[in-house]
């Protein structure tokens, strides 16, 4: 059910995207910052990124598309966490069924055929079901940092999976 994006996805995930950062973030980002994340910002955006160019990808789940996961190279250098999820999301109402965790393993599984065997996620820190979604699959906390974006002082935190064999495990199933 996971399946690699083309370009012509970009409308999908798009729609996801925008959907799903509106749900999640209600309440605990400014207004003005959750609606920078609209449908035709993101649809812009995606259109850029698509196809993905490895060791980069984008994964989808369903047909059609109710969640994606963005993955590659960690962006900052860090020696122990070679591979990062750049992004993981699900419509709202897709939450709970599996959807999440088949793409974290198989974003897992992708780093790890670019020879990324440990991975790191960033999420909002006050986003406390996708911190327990992270913990659930393995993740260890790891740091914390100011987000960095005008218009808030939101900080988020770092999950990361020294080894990620048990959660590609999970992409076979």
């Amino acid at each position: 059910m996971v399946r690699d994006a083309t370009a012509e996805d970009a409308e999908a995930i798009a729609q996801v995207h925008a959907a799903s950062w509106r749900d999640t973030y209600s309440g605990l980002l400014p207004e003005p910052v959750i609606a920078n994340f609209g449908y035709e910002r993101t649809l812009a955006r995606w259109r850029e990124r698509l196809p993905a160019t490895p060791p980069q990808a984008i994964l989808l789940w369903g047909d059609p598309p109710v969640g994606y996961v963005y993955c590659g190279r960690e962006r900052e250098g860090d020696p122990l966490y070679r591979g990062e999820v750049y992004a993981i999301y699900l419509l709202a109402g897709e939450q709970g069924k599996g959807g999440g965790r088949a793409l974290m393993a198989a974003a897992a599984l992708r780093l790890a055929e670019a020879a990324m065997t440990s991975m790191l996620v960033w999420v909002l820190r006050e986003n406390l079901s996708a911190r327990g979604f992270y913990e659930r699959l393995g993740g260890v906390f790891l740091r914390e940092k100011r987000l960095g974006w005008p218009g808030t002082d939101a900080f988020e935190v770092a999950y990361g999976w020294a080894d990620t064999a048990a959660l590609r495990s999970g992409a076979a199933s």
